[in-house]
């Protein structure tokens, strides 16, 4: 039932969510329209990224290998195409591309999630790289691979700050970071706040419990039964 009903509820979902990606093909006029021709035109390139990466991590010498380590080559490559593509759509004009326009301007929605997606994607892949290194035993090759794609992120977000696009000015762009700094950084705090006051609570807890009596030591009598219990289920004489 429980399984049927999981089911149901992927079907509902997956028609909701094509529903949505083709609300700017339906009713143009809708405010989320633009939401939606967003997410259909970076959709290819992230979906390429993000198994690019995971296939790049999950090959070769690490504990939790999922792939051979013929494919990890194969993944930075798709990796690196599904980056080259959204770049393109940012920095060139061209029909056979997504484009970053509706109604006339710079798709909103383009401005929040291009900023924040690249300052995220490049502080995540820094900090992960730097875990990895720091715990990790046999996986250098891993970190490597996510310091080598945050640092490229992070330099394509500097360069995006200090150059204009096709269709985005810099001065715009720089903007769009600062805000998308801002989110990040309320996201991290909150996350903060939330481990913080979790703690607290199990802390209260923990000292409002009354304290544990110590047990006294075990008589002879006690010892006696013990040493009869090994005894009998270990075997051997009482010299040993």
């Amino acid at each position: 039932k429980d399984s049927a009903a999981q089911k149901f509820g992927k079907l509902i979902g997956g028609i909701g969510i094509l529903v949505f990606c083709v609300s700017f093909l339906t009713v143009p006029s809708s405010p989320s329209a633009a939401s939606s021709a967003l997410l259909v035109g970076i959709l290819p390139s992230t979906i390429l990224m993000f198994l690019g990466l995971y296939i790049a991590l999950f090959s070769g010498d690490v504990p939790v290998r999922r792939f051979s380590p013929k494919l990890r080559p194969i993944g930075l490559l798709m990796f690196v195409v599904g980056f080259a593509l959204l770049e393109a759509m940012h920095w060139n004009e061209s029909d056979w591309l997504p484009s970053t326009m509706w109604d006339g301007e710079t798709n909103r929605f383009w401005m929040i999630f291009k900023p924040t997606f690249l300052l995220a994607m490049s502080s995540f892949l820094l900090a992960g790289g730097y875990l990895v290194n720091l715990i990790g035993q046999r996986i250098s090759q891993t970190s490597q691979i996510l310091y080598l794609t945050g640092g490229f992120s992070f330099l394509l977000l500097i360069i995006s700050v200090l150059v204009d696009g096709s269709e985005t000015m810099s001065e715009e762009f720089h903007t769009s970071v600062l805000y998308a700094a801002s989110d990040l950084l309320g996201f991290l705090a909150g996350i903060g706040m939330t481990i913080i006051c979790f703690s607290l609570a199990i802390w209260q807890f923990e000292r409002k419990r009354p304290g544990l009596d110590k047990l006294p030591p075990p008589n002879s009598e006690q010892l006696t039964q013990a040493a009869n219990i090994i005894k009998n289920n270990l075997g051997g004489d009482d010299d040993e």
